[in-house]
């Protein structure tokens, strides 16, 4: 998903909604704003790579309340994929996700500042019949998360749970996550709308998976636990962002023998209307 951050004073309104690449975050649409993007995910696994783009459009309802639709397209396959969402705003590969998002709280306490709280819920429906070798059925995720913002630093944190349902005797395991993002604009870039705009920011992306069910069955090598790490970074131009960044374990404790995870790759490109 696009790394895009809470939009302050001078600033193009209708360029929000969105979150960090990787990590949970705050902000929502303006009423009656649209985004669209197109993003590339990736993950790899023991040597092998998996490929994933997603389609996903944007509404705010109200102020405070967003609703997302993500379409997911699987260009490579893992075999043995991991547990996660790889972006924790948007659904993992293989589920076609549809989200509303609604901002609990936010306070102004001056100078461009501001201190925010939101809630996520959504519905996954799978688009492929199976995830190594488990049935996959529709599931739910939610979270929260809390951030702050100014005209140069940024920062969330926060958390979340995804389940699926069982089909046939098979479950896909349960994920939770949790997500810290600190993020810095440059004075150079600090320009009103419509100068060009650039944000660095550094993510980490922790996750607890349960293991799968296959024939009723708890599946010895599956879930685990790890952490990843990384830098991202967004770059503003009138109604367009482009957003890229990475992730790095850190930390993989997986159950049983599992292929090691490698780096997490997402380049998104975007367009508010």
């Amino acid at each position: 998903m696009l790394l895009a951050a809470a939009l302050l004073g001078g600033t193009a309104a209708a360029q929000g909604g969105h979150g960090p690449v990787f990590g949970l975050a705050t902000p929502t649409l303006p009423e009656g704003a649209w985004n669209g993007d197109a993003t590339l995910m990736s993950a790899g696994r023991g040597g092998e790579r998996g490929l994933m783009a997603r389609q996903t459009l944007r509404y705010g309802l109200t102020e405070d309340v967003q609703l997302n639709l993500s379409v997911p397209q699987t260009l490579a396959a893992l075999p043995s994929p991991s547990r996660t969402r790889i972006g924790t705003m948007m659904g993992g590969m293989g589920d076609l996700e549809a989200l509303a998002l609604w901002r609990l709280q936010k306070h102004y306490p001056g100078g461009g500042r501001r201190v925010e709280s939101t809630a996520l819920a959504s519905v996954l429906v799978p688009v492929v019949a199976e995830r190594g070798g488990v049935r996959a059925a529709p599931g739910a995720n939610a979270a929260v998360v809390t951030g702050y913002a100014s005209r140069s630093l940024y920062g969330w944190v926060g958390a979340g749970a995804q389940g699926h349902l069982a089909r046939d005797g098979d479950r896909l395991g349960p994920l939770g996550y949790a997500s810290a993002v600190v993020g810095y604009r440059p004075p150079v870039f600090q320009g009103d709308y419509p100068k060009p705009d650039l944000r660095v920011f550094v993510e980490a992306v922790a996750e607890v998976a349960g293991r799968d069910r296959v024939a009723g069955e708890a599946v010895a090598a599956s879930g685990g636990e790890r952490v990843l790490v990384g830098p991202t970074a967004l770059g503003l131009y009138r109604a367009w962002g482009l957003g890229a960044g990475v992730l790095f374990p850190v930390y993989d404790r997986s159950n049983g023998p599992q292929p090691r995870e490698d780096a997490r790759l997402a380049v998104n490109l975007s367009y508010w209307f």
